[in-house]
């Protein structure tokens, strides 16, 4: 004969994940509870972690391991991932403005549609790896940083010397960089077809052989800027790169 209260108990743990069944879960599994309850997740392991859509506004992950972790559409406004390791994660979409990447590991992280809205990435490593494609990037700042590297994706052909090791460019297609302070950063072969760059200070910066087909450089400053032909950007250019010699 069934017990109908204890059935109804069992269905109510069923329901709602009780402490009676915390032990049945997988440390991983345990280690993402912990931090959607406490939001506090430094040093800790989060390979593959399921965090799809999830509230981590604010959340402590210092130096925590996130490689392939699913944060689509996922809160992290302000949270602090110093020194983190978010390789192959996936962030599309996630909500990023205020957070901390200061020496976070990004290789080959996906941030397709991901606001990131006045972040400092000048100390995030790996950034030409990056897919930024439609995301918002307004007002990021990247002084003297780079988006060019050896895990590049983007790339175009170029004279090559014996030396010559090919490296390439971040994907910044139809992303929103207006404003963005890019004085002095290496975006030599990156892919901004179609981006925004509005406003952004873009004096002293590398372009060679990037892709600027359809972007918008309306009010961008551009003094001193190697363009993507190697040409140098005449003092006082603003909105177009006005050549003075080549190089």
């Amino acid at each position: 004969m069934r017990h109908p209260m204890r059935l109804g108990r069992l269905l109510s743990l069923l329901l709602l994940g009780g402490p009676a069944l915390f032990g049945c879960l997988s440390e991983r599994e345990k280690t993402v509870r912990r931090l959607l309850e406490t939001r506090e997740c430094e040093g800790c392991d989060l390979t593959d972690a399921s965090l799809e859509g999830a509230d981590l506004e604010g959340a402590r992950l210092k130096g925590a391991t996130l490689s392939g972790a699913k944060l689509a559409r996922a809160r992290l406004r302000n949270a602090d991932l110093t020194g983190a390791r978010l390789w192959s994660a996936d962030a599309r979409q996630a909500d990023l403005r205020g957070v901390r990447l200061d020496d976070a590991e990004l290789l080959r992280a996906q941030f397709q549609g991901a606001n990131l809205e006045g972040v400092d990435l000048r100390t995030a490593d790996d950034l030409e790896s990056v897919n930024f494609e439609g995301a918002n990037l307004r007002g990021i700042n990247l002084e003297d940083g780079s988006l060019t590297g050896w895990e590049g994706p983007y790339r175009r052909p170029k004279k090559a010397h014996f030396y010559h090791v090919p490296t390439g460019g971040a994907l910044l297609m139809r992303a929103d960089l207006s404003g963005a302070r890019l004085r002095s950063a290496i975006l030599a072969k990156c892919n901004f077809e179609g981006a925004l760059l509005r406003g952004a200070d873009l004096r002293d910066a590398n372009l060679e052989l990037a892709n600027l087909e359809g972007a918008d450089l309306t009010e961008a400053r551009l003094s001193g800027a190697t363009w993507i032909d190697y040409s140098n950007c005449k003092k006082g250019s603003v909105g177009r790169c006005i050549p003075t010699r080549p190089r």
